[in-house]
Order: structure tokens, then sequence, then C-alpha cells
């Protein structure tokens, strides 16, 4: 079955007169460029209309609903923002000047990058902007359901089967580049794991958003959980097994009492130290002495001394924390993904 767009629906997003995604065209989704061309000449378009390519896509709106029909565009506007994300991530940080490609890494030289190197997350503000959805040429402000599109993100497949409409169709790629789009597309709707990985990441816009902790611990557990069930299937289906090495040695630093797992989930389930920011809130908040003051510690000496001394981390070392986190998770993630998770077949 092909895939189309219908051209008087989908997803309005209102660019403000600014760029946001480059401009896509794949055989998931179609995003234009920012501007038209009118007269010969080019001209802002103050909106875009973002669109899913499906077999049913004439009738969907009518089959799902409208708030399902903008949570379902808004679920695949992550999974190109993340994308976006994770190529920004491997064109400004990954390189042979910071990390050797393929090579196995130390957290604690990631420690020491994030130090040397500034680390802001990519953020190009499209979902914020995506409010509105096109139904038959008519505009209709929609309200953001986060709930809803999670239940995509995690159910996309058995929730078309319930609205009676066809699956998406999964095409023959000649590549497995983690550069190309529809690879990436195509591993979100092969398998819910790097489906749901994707939406959670490109909701990670900011170092201070109050549910980093809760999406960065949420993909390192996905991935762990893949890995332990996987694993011998990867190493099987492989042709890089250096990039298996890679993620299995990562994922076990991050895991082990031996390594990092003090700076990662030793901070993210410590509900004595963060309270509800924490994953949960089962211990007794701990009261603090101060704030630490102690310039050039490591990640491992400022939890110590968080934990011994009560001394709350200054918010330079918060910020040393928080980059390691993401550097280490992005890395992980983007390595991840290039995992033998599917073979390339056609659809039917």
């Amino acid at each position: 079955m092909l895939n189309y767009i219908h051209p008087h629906s989908g997803l309005i997003i209102y660019t403000q007169s600014e760029r946001t995604l480059d401009p896509l065209h794949s055989f998931y989704m179609e995003y234009p460029n920012v501007l038209d061309k009118d007269n010969n000449e080019y001209v802002i378009n103050p909106e875009l209309l973002f669109q899913i390519r499906h077999p049913d896509m004439s009738n969907m709106i009518a089959k799902m609903g409208e708030s399902n029909f903008f949570s379902l565009h808004r679920v695949f506007l992550s999974y190109y923002e993340a994308s976006t994300i994770l190529r920004d991530f491997w064109n400004h940080y990954v390189g042979d000047r910071i990390i050797i490609k393929d090579k196995e890494i130390d957290i604690k030289h990631i420690e020491e990058l994030v130090t040397a190197y500034k680390v802001p997350i990519f953020n190009s503000q499209t979902l914020n902007k995506a409010t509105h959805i096109l139904n038959q040429k008519k505009k209709r402000s929609m309200e953001i359901d986060p709930f809803q599109e999670y239940l995509w993100a995690t159910q996309m497949s058995e929730l078309l089967q319930f609205y009676d409409l066809s699956p998406f169709s999964k095409p023959y790629l000649m590549t497995r580049s983690i550069f190309e789009s529809s690879y990436i597309f195509k591993g979100a709707m092969m398998k819910k794991e790097i489906s749901v990985v994707l939406y959670e990441w490109a909701n990670i816009y900011s170092y201070k958003q109050a549910d980093f902790i809760k999406r960065i611990s949420n993909i390192l557990e996905t991935i762990k959980s893949d890995i332990v069930r996987n694993q011998d299937r990867y190493d099987k289906l492989s042709k890089t097994p250096e990039i298996n090495q890679l993620v299995y040695w990562l994922d076990k630093q991050i895991h082990s009492n031996n390594h990092y797992k003090q700076c990662f989930f030793g901070v993210f389930n410590a509900s004595d130290l963060l309270g509800a920011y924490s994953r949960h809130g089962s211990s007794q908040i701990n009261g603090i002495k101060g704030i630490n003051k102690v310039e050039d510690l490591s990640c491992k000496d400022i939890i110590t001394s968080w934990r011994d001394d009560h001394l709350l981390p200054s918010d330079e070392q918060f910020m040393k924390l928080f980059k390691l986190w993401y550097f280490t998770t992005s890395y992980l993630l983007i390595n991840w993904i290039r995992l033998p998770h599917f073979t390339n077949e056609t659809s039917d």
C-alpha cells in the first residue's frame, strides 16, 4: 500500500517568520520550507503544514477524531525533532576532535568533555508551535494531550487497528544510516521501544525542565531492558560488532555499582536528596548544611558531598551533572539506534 498526504489536512505549525525544522520530504511525512516562491521572489510563510503520509489519510479524521489526529501528528513531529536533535549532537560533538566514532568510551572521558565543551540542547521550538490542525481547509485550535501522545507512541499499531485504519507501510531502504530520516522513522514504526525513546528525546528541551530526570531515566531503562532481551540477536545480526560493544559497555557503566551508577540512578532514585523531583518520594528528604563551594569536583565527589556532608551542589555543579546525563544518554541513544533492530523487509 502506498502512503499519501491529504492536501487539506495536517498539523499547522506557526513559524512566526522563523525557521523551525529543516524542510522534509520522506516516505512517512512532509514538511515544507518556511520560504515560498511567489512571483519569482521568496516570501516568508508564517504557517507551515506538517503532514503524515498514510494509506487512509483521506478518512483518518472521520475514523479517529480530531484529538487523536492531532496527537498522532505531534508524535510523528516528535520523531522528526528527535532525529534532528541526534543529528545535531552527532555533527557537533561526535568527531575525531572529541570522540572517536565507534570506539568504546569511558564515562570518565565524557565527564572531561562536558567540562571542556559547551553542550547546549538543540530545540527548534517546533513542537511548541504545533497547536492547530487543518481539517478540510478549516483551522482548529487543539489542546495538547501528552498522555494521549504517549499512548500513540507506545501503541500505534494497536490503535490504528482499533480505529479500522491500515498500518503504516514499511519501505525497503537502501541505507541503514542514522542520518537517513526514513530509517529512523521506520524504526519507530517497527519497534515500540524506538518510538517511545524518540518521543521522550524530542521532549527534552532544557536542563531545567521539571521532567528532565524522568525522561532521561526512562530512555536509559528502556535501552537497558532492550539490550537484556535482544543482545544475542544483535550479536548474531550485526555487521558492526564494535558498535554493539560500545553500546553494551556504556550501558554497563551507567547501571553498574562498580562504575557510574551513583551518578545516574543513584541520583535519579534519591528521594532523600531530590524529594519529588526524583523518580519517587519514598524516603524522607534530607536537610542541607549549605551549598558546596568547592571548585573542580568530579561528578562522583559532588554527589558524595551532597549525600554524606549534606552540601547542596552549586548551580555550576548541577549543570555539570545535567550535562553528563544528557551527553552520555545522547551518545548511548544514537548508537543504540544503530543496532540491527529490524531487517530491511518491504511492507505487505
